[in-house]
């Protein structure tokens, strides 16, 4: 088994109170209100924690590469308000690893301070399993210090660089994976390698599963035409090269 995924949550803890109060409300079941509570007051935040910390985890999955394991291909740090347990929970090669986390001193960080707070939940969490599972962490240690090298700015050129059917140009699709959004865009550039355009095209959630459906393939349509083809291959975006 390889370890190649790496992934922060921000899982449901139950409020009590406000278990109560909406039993009372509602005059509902236990479970019904329990529901409810998730539903109304954290599926929302949970899903924004992971949507703006998910730029920093894919940037780690993808500087990371693989690590060959006994047991695991994943680790899912739960960041957590509440008493910690040291204790590893392993689900199917899923590990799970809980991290002390105020939601609450998340939200007015900046965009910068939001993704280097992202890498050290991700990093401790990292560090316990490799106390608790004897892991040299050096390979970890790498990555942590390379994407603070990069200014923890995740952007990379998916595939190849495609040369058009006259050998002038090479076209690329740029992917910048942000807090808030991932945005690709279409570079050409001349033999030379100087760039001449460069025009964003898609602007997604920032998440694998909102942007990955777009990223089919790269087909240059005449000798200065390039457009990138979404998967399903019924839409397309392309990018002329012009001269001013």
């Amino acid at each position: 088994m390889f370890l190649s995924d790496f992934d922060l949550d921000m899982p449901y803890m139950m409020n009590e109170q406000k278990v109560a109060d909406i039993m009372k409300e509602r005059n509902c079941s236990f479970n019904e209100a329990t529901k409810l509570d998730y539903e109304l007051n954290w599926k929302c935040k949970r899903h924004t924690f992971r949507l703006q910390t998910r730029c920093i985890t894919a940037m780690f999955e993808r500087l990371f590469g693989k690590m060959k394991t006994e047991d695991c291909w994943k680790i899912i740090v739960e960041c957590v308000d509440s008493p910690i347990e040291d204790g590893l929970v392993n689900i199917s090669g899923v590990l799970h690893v809980r991290n002390h986390f105020d939601y609450t001193s998340f939200i007015p960080l900046s965009e910068s301070e939001k993704k280097k707070k992202a890498l050290e939940l991700l990093m401790n969490g990292v560090y316990k399993i490799c106390e608790q599972k004897g892991w040299d962490s050096d390979l970890f240690d790498r990555v942590n210090k390379l994407i603070q090298e990069l200014d923890y700015t995740n952007q990379w050129v998916w595939k190849k660089p495609l040369k058009s059917p006259d050998s002038s140009y090479f076209a690329e699709v740029l992917c910048e994976h942000d807090l808030q959004s991932m945005e690709i865009s279409l570079l050409i550039k001349e033999k030379s390698g100087r760039e001449i355009i460069r025009k964003k095209v898609i602007e997604e959630l920032p998440d694998e599963f909102a942007y990955a459906k777009h990223l089919g393939k790269l087909k240059w349509l005449s000798t200065d035409e390039v457009a990138l083809v979404n998967k399903k291959g019924d839409r397309m975006w392309a990018v002329k090269v012009t001269f001013e």
